[in-house]
């Protein structure tokens, strides 16, 4: 048992993260902490894992109950600021040496050349300091320079948790606020959620227990009933090259939702909602964030597929619960995946035969003057039961198109509009030649992004779009040359 122990609370956190959380743990306790003879302590450390994993909130736990001393360097952000390696240097070199202290680079494989070289030298030095741990966190592993990669005593991956890691993630964010069998039950249900995600679904379930307070029958609802409720900050203008799938959003969604009175006066009924469909990545999303934003109306995504539980009845509660959030404030209701309930419906399980007939049930019982407006999205249309298309449940099928060039200059424009590029016009009309959809222009303008941090400049320049596309794998009609 280490000499430095973390209280019930962190042991929770760490727990989360099984064998990994606590190799952590006795990295850092055993380098700060003199806990280990000083040969046999680790010296630095690769923590990787995807985005919302949990580095950061577990580096910072640890920190905090082994009482270190925390310095967060972004090797990234001094890369774009165009201070060179020195800015780099000056900034490890302002690291603690007399008190127990964690050193943390962030992204690391963003760190190259003549960087690399500084942090390696960093690494070398820090080997002699026996209260310091070095800690190098990054997305990609992949990507570091092998150098740096060699140069680290460990490699800790954080991957998404089990039944028993959800189960300790829980009770930590929870605090002993919610019933133990209540967590269970969460925990059980949240199967390849990883820490970000289960304490979204968390703090929308404590939000929404706090404002029903009904007693216990209340408290008890499956916590993974309650759907993720959020404002959305798209707007209309962060969309480009779909104009006239804008404006038939605004007639049927946007509209009735704003002028209800008139719309009723006259006797019009607006649709219940609508079926996007179109190739992956081509703005179905966004669209349905942006009308929520404009209507300022709650924005409530929910991927059908998660939506299917192994338990009799779970899918069916989960479906309902959507619902009642929807109904109670305008909200527009993102149904993603609406394909995955229907294919052959003689084929399909009792389990999904069931959640196909609650969702039409739903749909069915939406009051008249609920401010809710549904939008389905789908890759394909062929397997959508056409039952769900009738009027007064999904009204109104509308396709979302790959961007022509004239829309991919378009969206390149808005998705650019705060960088400096040289050459803007002529580059951005030869990236418009490059047959992408809207999320691959996106994906191209991050790689970009990137690709100039690397070089140590701000403005993006032709080479920096070009790596980018080869990483897409893709050139003018599809085939990159």
């Amino acid at each position: 048992m280490e000499d430095r122990i973390v209280d019930q609370q962190a042991q929770r956190l760490v727990g989360g993260f099984g064998d990994e959380g606590w190799r952590l743990f006795q990295a850092i306790s055993g380098r700060t902490g003199g806990s280990l003879p000083y040969e046999l302590t680790i010296r630095s450390v690769v923590v990787s894992g995807r985005s919302g994993i949990g580095k950061a909130l577990l580096l910072t736990t640890l920190a905090q109950h082994l009482q270190c001393e925390l310095v967060r360097i972004h090797p990234g952000r001094v890369v774009a600021a165009g201070n060179q390696h020195h800015g780099l240097r000056q900034q490890l070199a302002k690291i603690p040496r007399d008190r127990p202290v964690v050193a943390w680079l962030v992204d690391a494989e963003l760190v190259r050349g003549l960087y690399s070289s500084v942090v390696a030298e960093f690494l070398r030095r820090m080997e002699h300091e026996s209260r310091c741990l070095v800690v190098l966190t990054t997305r990609h592993p992949e990507k570091m320079v092998p150098a740096l990669r060699r140069l680290c005593d460990d490699h800790i991956r954080l991957l998404p948790p089990g039944k028993a890691e959800r189960r300790s993630l829980a009770r930590w964010f929870a605090r002993d606020i919610l019933p133990e069998d209540l967590l269970d039950d969460f925990a059980d249900g949240a199967h390849g959620k990883i820490a970000a995600e289960l304490f979204s679904d968390l703090s929308a379930h404590m939000q929404w227990q706090s404002a029903r307070p009904d007693g216990p029958e209340d408290r008890r609802r499956p916590l993974m009933a309650r759907p993720a409720i959020a404002k959305s900050t798209v707007s209309w203008d962060d969309i480009g090259g779909l104009g006239d799938v804008i404006d038939r959003l605004k007639e049927v969604i946007v509209w009735p939702l704003q002028h209800r009175d008139r719309f009723r006066r006259l006797g019009i009924r607006p649709p219940r909602g609508v079926l996007l469909h179109g190739p992956p990545g081509t703005g179905k999303t966004m669209l349905a964030k942006a009308a929520a934003s404009e209507v300022s109306a709650s924005f409530i995504p929910v991927a059908i597929p998660d939506l299917i539980k192994g338990e009799v009845g779970e899918s069916e509660k989960a479906l309902v619960a959507v619902f009642e959030t929807a109904k109670r404030s305008p909200s527009i209701l993102f149904l993603d995946e609406i394909e995955a309930i229907f294919g052959v419906r003689e084929q399909a399980g009792e389990t999904v035969r069931k959640l196909v007939s609650q969702l039409f049930l739903e749909m069915d019982n939406i009051p008249d003057d609920a401010s809710m407006v549904i939008l389905a999205a789908t890759n394909e249309p062929d397997l959508v039961d056409p039952s769900i298309l009738r009027a007064g449940r999904l009204d109104m099928v509308i396709h979302i198109p790959r961007p022509s060039e004239e829309g991919r200059l378009d969206i390149l424009r808005r998705a650019t509009r705060h960088l400096q590029i040289e050459g803007s016009d002529e580059l951005l009309a030869w990236v418009a030649q490059h047959s992408l959809s809207g999320a691959e222009i996106r994906s191209a303008v991050r790689g970009a992004c990137y690709a100039a941090i690397q070089r140590g400049s701000r403005t993006l320049a032709k080479p920096d779009f070009t790596r980018a596309l080869e990483s897409l794998h893709t050139g003018p009609e599809g085939s990159f040359c």
